[in-house]
């Protein structure tokens, strides 16, 4: 069961599966739209693909397909809008982000999702919803019996209603745990 923080410029979700991890990553894939950019910050094992992999379910795209795309550096997906998941994990900065092509992407027709966005964050647009993922209650037996505190904010008024649709879906139940 996840428990829900809220206030004004961030919601605070902790998760204790990756089926919870999924189901907030879904309701947030049911907001975005396109030219929306969504920058994941978070450890190694912090649930950002998990998370992506309901982003891509709430865009209606199969969870199965989305990979790491460590050594692809971008993949793309097609759902109800294009998904263009870039992983910067083995990028030396910005600069080999935007030899990638992120900048015609990020307004683009889709929805830009960076993960490990830390490393490249002077590549970022000004304006994204920022998510970022730690480990806690770290279990000892299983990382994926881990809980995931994800907190969820957003710069730029752009993404505002991102995650007022998250607070008044809190409202209604337990995001993250979808019956």
């Amino acid at each position: 069961m996840s428990t829900v923080s809220k206030s004004a410029s961030c919601l605070t979700v902790t998760t204790s599966s990756p089926e919870e991890t999924m189901a907030l990553g879904q309701e947030i894939g049911e907001l975005v739209g396109p030219g929306d950019v969504v920058a994941l910050f978070g450890s190694l094992g912090s649930g950002k693909t998990t998370l992506v992999k309901g982003i891509a379910l709430g865009l209606g795209v199969d969870p199965k397909v989305v990979r790491s795309a460590s050594f692809l550096l971008m993949q793309e997906y097609q759902g109800r809008i294009p998904i263009y998941h870039f992983d910067a994990y083995r990028l030396e900065g910005p600069q080999d982000m935007s030899r990638l092509g992120c900048d015609e992407l990020f307004w683009g027709e889709g929805l830009s999702i960076v993960e490990w966005a830390d490393r490249v964050e002077g590549s970022l647009p000004e304006e994204y919803v920022k998510i970022s993922l730690s480990i806690v209650g770290a279990t000892g037996r299983s990382p994926l019996q881990d809980k995931r505190r994800i907190e969820v904010s957003y710069l730029g008024e752009r993404y505002g209603r991102v995650l007022k649709g998250l607070m008044a879906r809190a409202r209604g139940q337990e995001l993250g745990s979808r019956e």
